[in-house]
């Protein structure tokens, strides 16, 4: 029985990654009957799809297609946007202050709805909430507020050890909007409980709370709040190993 393979750059590919070199454009093969087992090149197949990958991976770079790059790098470029599940925001800011970028964390800190505009365009994004201080009062974002220079000061009194990230985790309810079975709208209310590790060995139990922001039509931080210094008292067996992210 004559079987058909995806024959890329001299490589036989599964039907998953030729469909998405397909949808980029990138298969520069055709469809080619294998002879004979004997006749098809066997290399190491990992090593195969990392070079396919890496290739992928350049000429996507290449051609500047952001949807291409990976959605936490996309993150990274534009900002908040829609399609954006809220565990994507948290992981996004928990992986940028652990790279040092507070000013991408700044950025998906929520807005108070008395300062939003008609658009995104005309709204005054200068002052975001402070998140030691606010609170979610029907749905909607309360409290004080912090420019960007305040907010660095912020993170170095109250969240310093967030700069220091190492490793983390989502403990409890991991899921991308936490509707609940439906129960829960995606433009609800969310919290997420992180546990991270810093660089200088330390376990902390973080609570992100975000709203949603009809703006950008994205959930923005509002509120966080260190729950414990020690996770091991809380969740025992979980303060050993947080190897799930490493940054």
């Amino acid at each position: 029985e004559e079987k058909h393979r995806a024959v890329v750059i001299g490589w036989t590919v599964p039907t998953g990654v030729m469909l998405l070199l397909c949808s980029l454009g990138l298969l520069v093969g055709r469809r080619a009957p294998a002879t004979s087992r004997a006749g098809c090149v066997r290399c190491g197949e990992e090593d195969s799809l990392h070079q396919l990958m890496a290739a992928l991976r350049d000429e996507a770079a290449k051609r500047g297609r952001d949807s291409d790059l990976g959605k936490f790098e996309k993150l990274r470029k534009l900002g908040p946007q829609g399609q954006t599940s809220p565990k994507q925001v948290v992981e996004h800011v928990v992986l940028q202050l652990g790279a040092g970028n507070d000013e991408a964390a700044f950025a998906f800190t929520s807005l108070p709805p008395w300062r939003a505009g008609t658009h995104r365009s005309n709204t005054d994004w200068s002052k975001r909430m402070d998140w030691a201080k606010s609170r979610v009062i029907s749905g909607q974002p309360s409290g004080a507020l912090v420019d960007e220079s305040s907010f660095g000061q912020l993170l170095s009194e109250r969240f310093a050890f967030l700069r220091q990230t190492q490793a983390y985790r989502l403990v409890g309810d991991d899921s991308e909007w936490q509707q609940k079975r439906g129960r829960e709208k995606m433009t609800a209310v969310k919290e997420y409980v992180v546990e991270v590790e810093t660089a200088d060995g330390e376990d902390r139990l973080v609570k992100f709370v975000l709203v949603y922001n009809w703006l950008v039509h994205c959930h923005l931080i509002s509120n966080v709040a260190v729950l414990s210094a020690n996770t091991e008292r809380y969740f025992p067996g979980t303060g050993s190993d947080l190897s799930q992210h490493d940054i």
